[in-house]
């Protein structure tokens, strides 16, 4: 039995995630990075990320979590520095609700007709302050690839955000 979960939330699920809204960042000794959520509207989040690494953007991501017909999926796209896209032109990195509660939403990777065979995993999304988020990339042998951990946006932040 898996220790995250696999089962698809509703679509109205999405509403539960407006927890996630705001502008989040990370400063640690060898990367800064910021990750930015719009609030649930129109049945969907919008997201960006980037990954910064001696004074030098690494990588951009945008994600849209959506509601679907039966589900809520995310979708995330990678870019390089030079918005060149890392997924092939019409794919994305796909990701299903897994689970949500007021602090905590988990997305399991969702299996792509182009890969089969790709492995899966998880990310884990947890407020654990008002000022605090955590977030998790999980691989499919449920072992933690990567913790980020996120400080609220507050005013000034750009003047100490100096990557």
């Amino acid at each position: 039995m898996n220790a995250y979960p696999t089962t698809p939330m509703p679509p109205d699920s999405i509403e539960g995630l407006a927890w996630m809204g705001g502008a989040w960042y990370e400063e640690t000794s060898n990367r800064c990075c910021e990750e930015i959520w719009s609030l649930p509207n129109a049945h969907t989040l919008m997201g960006m990320f980037r990954w910064m690494s001696e004074s030098e953007v690494s990588f951009y991501e945008f994600m849209v979590i959506k509601a679907c017909e039966d589900d809520v999926e995310m979708h995330v796209k990678h870019f390089y520095p030079t918005m060149l896209g890392w997924e092939e032109r019409r794919q994305t990195q796909a990701f299903v609700l897994s689970e949500v509660r007021p602090n905590r939403a988990v997305f399991v990777a969702k299996p792509s007709s182009e890969d089969p065979d790709a492995e899966g995993g998880w990310i884990v999304y947890e407020l654990e302050t008002a000022d605090l988020l955590v977030v998790r990339l999980v691989e499919a042998s449920e072992n933690v690839k990567l913790t980020l951990h996120f400080q609220r946006e507050t005013p000034g932040w750009p003047d100490r955000f100096a990557c």
